[in-house]
């Protein structure tokens, strides 16, 4: 009896595995070109973080933004001992800069926490300023992005163009 009932659960536990895949376990194509076109960055100090960023290139994500004619990035930012002026903060923090091939970016949009544009994010998290960027056209085929500090450095991403 034991072995039949054993039997029985291995066959449906085999079987279930050849079902449609739904719900948790569906495919999210927007959610796997995010993290396909997506990297990650800290700076240290003594072994210590004081900043990460994580930056989505969305030209290869969204067809929205395939059609500008900027580089748009989806950037989220989180500085360790930040400055209390809201207005100084995060990606507005003098003390960092932001670029792309070199230049600084056309335009920066802050974005709110519960912006739909974030759910296109692979990595979100509460603690992180999310910001839309702009840089302007490259014709380069690869895109590289440098997140510096005055005094701990810099963390340099890479991006490639799908077009």
């Amino acid at each position: 009896m034991k072995l039949h009932t054993i039997m029985i659960l291995l066959a449906t536990l085999f079987l279930s595995g050849c079902t449609p895949k739904s719900g948790f376990f569906s495919k999210d194509l927007r959610y796997q070109s995010a993290l396909a076109h997506s990297q990650k960055g800290e700076i240290y100090n003594s072994l210590e973080m004081k900043a990460s960023i994580v930056a989505t290139y969305l030209n290869s994500t969204t067809v929205e933004c395939e059609r500008e004619d900027a580089e748009v990035f989806l950037i989220a930012i989180y500085i360790d001992e930040d400055t209390s002026d809201k207005s100084k903060q995060s990606l507005m923090n003098k003390s960092f800069l932001l670029t792309l091939g070199g230049k600084k970016p056309s335009s920066i949009r802050s974005l709110a926490y519960n912006d739909d544009m974030i759910k296109i994010a692979p990595f979100r998290n509460r603690w992180s300023d999310y910001y839309l960027v702009k840089f302007d056209k490259q014709a380069a085929q690869e895109l590289e992005m440098q997140y510096a500090h005055k005094n701990y450095g810099k963390v340099t991403l890479s991006f490639v163009k799908d077009y």
